[in-house]
């Protein structure tokens, strides 16, 4: 009787060990997937759906139910004292304006590159060209302080110097292009490599066969290395748009959104009302609505130009 019993028992085992076997099996996708989900909702939904709920209510407590609901209070308050649509327009200009620049130079200076014959001489121009981006922020905004600074400034210094013009005020005077600058000088190197990796990827018998046209090399440029290049310039300039609305630490220690809200970021704005103004409330709703619009101009900018041929 007992040793039916413990054969019964073995197989009973041996059943339970083949099913959780084919459902390992079956849904395997799934098993690998679940960590990286997890991760994400612990990052991302969890903070978002928190940051939606400061947004409706007036004061935090740990005791959701006894929150009081104010609806949309916090989000009038940032749109108007809060000063979130002003921080709006500073952000999509220093975005739109760094961009541009960016990705100007990066190819430009990719082009340039690519076109040099010696492959050392490419490597020390590949190493120059990406050292900016390798200064930290906080360190790129104080020694941009002491560079520019009025008085003690090496580069006020050397445009007195150097030409028949007085230096500007640059934090005072023009903050906001001196942001853009700064900015562009710092991560033109991520549009340069990025770029000049395209660039080395066109095939060469596209570019003979333009030139045995006869096509100049503007024409070689404008009507077939940048077509072929769409695709790596549609990901280059997506992933720097959104990074650039998350730019924070380069402005904040520059300017500190100053003078005055000249350079007042929404980054800026939403840290200030949450740390300086005590108003998580303001704070959250200015994020919420930061967040809508970030996603959207994105969706959008992927819907008017695509991902086609990016994974080809």
């Amino acid at each position: 009787m007992s040793t039916q019993t413990q054969t019964e028992t073995t197989t009973t085992s041996e059943t339970g060990l083949a099913r959780l076997r084919a459902l390992w099996n079956d849904y395997l996708p799934y098993w690998f997937v679940a960590p990286m989900v997890l991760v994400m909702v612990l990052i991302t939904f969890f903070p978002g759906a928190y940051d939606l709920y400061l947004s409706v209510i007036e004061e935090p407590t740990f005791d959701v139910f006894a929150a009081e609901f104010v609806g949309l209070s916090n989000y009038a308050t940032a749109f108007g004292r809060g000063g979130a649509l002003h921080s709006f327009i500073i952000t999509v200009t220093v975005v739109v304006s760094a961009l541009a620049l960016e990705s100007v130079l990066g190819f430009g200076l990719a082009a340039l590159v690519a076109g040099v014959e010696s492959e050392r001489l490419q490597s020390f121009y590949r190493v120059l060209f990406i050292v900016p981006m390798a200064v930290a922020p906080v360190s790129l905004a104080t020694i941009g302080r002491i560079m520019l600074n009025s008085e003690i400034g090496v580069i006020p210094y050397l445009i007195e110097a150097t030409t028949p013009f007085a230096a500007p005020a640059f934090l005072s005077e023009i903050p906001l292009l001196t942001v853009v600058l700064l900015d562009t000088w710092n991560w033109t190197p991520f549009m340069f490599i990025i770029f000049y990796a395209g660039l080395s990827s066109v095939p060469d018998t596209l570019i003979e066969a333009s030139k045995v046209d006869g096509a100049p090399l503007w024409r070689r440029y404008l009507h077939v290395i940048i077509p072929y290049m769409k695709p790596v310039v549609f990901v280059a300039t997506l992933i720097r748009m959104i990074d650039l609305f998350r730019t924070f630490g380069v402005v904040y220690g520059l300017t500190q959104g100053g003078p005055g809200t000249a350079t007042q970021l929404v980054s800026i704005n939403i840290y200030e009302q949450m740390f300086i103004n005590n108003s998580p409330g303001v704070a959250a709703a200015i994020a919420v609505v930061y967040l809508v619009f970030v996603v959207a101009i994105a969706n959008i900018v992927i819907a008017k130009v695509g991902f086609e041929g990016v994974w080809d």
